[in-house]
């Protein structure tokens, strides 16, 4: 008795909800029909949806299981809907063929491809290179058409509406501009935290664009394809902003007016742009100077702030009880803090940490309510700001001259292109980064220094500040001195008398 054939069934969409050709479904079904007519048994149905077979690039991995499946005898060939629905790259035929010489058969809805008999392979290269000519010609045309649709301003919707604009990607919501260039004031104007920004955003009610839609919209969506979704609306609201991806909205292009095809800036977007070009560059590159560093403190005594081991010189870290023990009365486990071995310090333990809290508190207020304290912080601001004033100058100089040539591609004065600024402005950027590098090693420029108040205002303000608003009052109160604490147990109830105003002297120097 002649054993029946399995074969598998194989199907594929480019673009999923494509209403302009069988659905995956529709495929398998006539895929099913054919087997059976064939007299055959059904293997596996094998599927990748939405996925491109023209881009290289694209990773099918239905596809890759059905040529192991083949290759291994477990099945006796394919049926497919169509020739151009499972390979539309020559080189994915020639594959085929070689793996052929094993005995597997491919039928799609009409006929069979015979790839042991010279007609049959002629055939089926025929329809592979008729496949792969249609594809980079479908190709050419939709990039030529992104291109000019790019270069008119109209915009490309992704997969959520672009912050900042309607749907088309195109017209400015004007409801959400002034959010927006508020936003741009609080971080490159006034160098605000991004926390600070989402709290703002979310006081007023502007949710990210990445909209949760519920269960039953879902479902109502799940069916619809890419231009029945252009029209859809619904009810469903997005969540507060998350820092990183408020980052990302900001740096669309758009924001200044660019239109944008791929990475590649090709044109300007009608009306008003909602971010002056020059100040959106600014901003993008203050947010792309930030990344890489360690999330902000929150914790008084970690980090950058006025404290340092007396053993080793290095800034402090913190770390919760191993055992989960929490402080007397309150549901928070306890913690220490101890000098940051990350920073190359030794790792030992300095002092609990509520208790080195209030000790330093302590010291803030007496140092803030103390008029010595504060002539001696005007002092320092003063002469800081004189070591300063050369390098800010320059600065405002050179970016003047690089505000110059962005006026210029702004406007396309002169031939300039995208390529041209960039060679223009390489240098001053260095410059520009050079000065800042220098404004950074000497510090700083400290605020206002407010008049010595009352122990009793400056232990009100300490009360109400937030915790970056603490540590602010702590770099004030000490400005370039530091407290060094000689590592202790972290059971001390008392550090004051491991505070000293200087490190552990180094041999050879006590």
């Amino acid at each position: 008795m002649t054993r029946r054939l399995i074969l598998d069934s194989y199907a594929r969409e480019s673009r999923r909800g494509d209403k302009r050709r069988l659905s995956v479904t529709g495929q398998h079904a006539s895929n099913g029909q054919r087997i059976t007519d064939l007299g055959a048994d059904l293997g596996e149905r094998l599927d990748d949806q939405g996925k491109s077979a023209w881009n290289p690039d694209v990773r099918r991995e239905d596809w890759n299981r059905l040529i192991a499946r083949l290759t291994s005898g477990e099945s006796d060939g394919v049926v497919i809907f169509d020739l151009e629905r499972f390979i539309r790259q020559v080189a994915d035929a020639v594959r085929i063929v070689d793996l052929a010489k094993m005995g597997f058969k491919i039928f799609d809805s009409d006929m069979e491809f015979d790839l042991t008999t010279t007609s049959g392979r002629d055939a089926f290269y025929k329809q592979a290179i008729a496949a792969e000519t249609y594809s980079s010609r479908l190709s050419d045309k939709v990039s030529r058409g992104n291109r000019t649709r790019a270069v008119n301003g109209e915009g490309k919707r992704g997969r959520y509406r672009a912050f900042g604009f309607e749907d088309d990607s195109t017209t400015v919501r004007e409801s959400e501009r002034e959010h927006i260039r508020y936003v741009d004031q609080l971080i490159r104007v006034e160098r605000k935290r991004w926390g600070d920004a989402v709290e703002y955003l979310t006081r007023h009610g502007v949710m990210s664009t990445a909209i949760q839609h519920t269960p039953e919209c879902v479902e109502l969506r799940e069916p619809l394809t890419p231009y029945q979704l252009r029209k859809y609306s619904c009810t469903c609201t997005g969540r507060p902003w998350q820092e990183r991806s408020l980052q990302q909205a900001m740096q669309n292009p758009r924001m200044a007016g660019y239109a944008r095809l791929g990475k590649e800036l090709v044109g300007r977007l009608p009306g008003e742009p909602i971010l002056d070009p020059a100040d959106w560059q600014e901003l993008c590159t203050l947010i792309a100077s930030r990344r890489g560093r360690p999330p902000e403190q929150i914790f008084l005594c970690t980090g950058q702030v006025p404290i340092r081991c007396w053993n080793c010189s290095s800034v402090l870290t913190q770390r919760q009880s191993s055992h989960g023990t929490k402080y007397p009365g309150t549901n928070e486990i306890k913690r220490h803090y101890l000098c940051d071995k990350t920073e190359g310090g030794c790792g030992k333990t300095i002092a609990d940490r509520k208790v080195l809290d209030s000790t330093v508190r302590d010291a803030v207020i007496r140092e803030l309510s103390s008029v010595e304290s504060a002539m001696e912080l005007k002092r320092l601001r003063d002469q800081r700001n004189v070591l300063r004033e050369p390098h800010e100058t320059e600065i405002l100089r050179l970016e003047k001259i690089r505000s110059h040539w962005d006026a210029q591609l702004n406007s396309g004065a002169d031939g300039m292109t995208i390529d041209r600024h960039s060679t223009l402005t390489a240098d001053l950027n260095q410059r520009i980064k050079g000065e800042r590098a220098k404004l950074d090693l000497i510090g700083e420029a400290l605020g206002t220094v407010p008049d010595a108040e009352s122990r009793e205002v400056v232990r009100a303000r300490w009360e109400a500040a937030e915790p970056g608003e603490r540590r602010d009052m702590f770099r004030q109160a000490f400005g370039d001195r530091l407290i060094y604490v000689i590592p202790g147990s972290s059971l001390d109830t008392d550090v004051l008398d491991r505070m000293k105003p200087a490190p552990r002297p180094t041999p050879g120097e006590e």
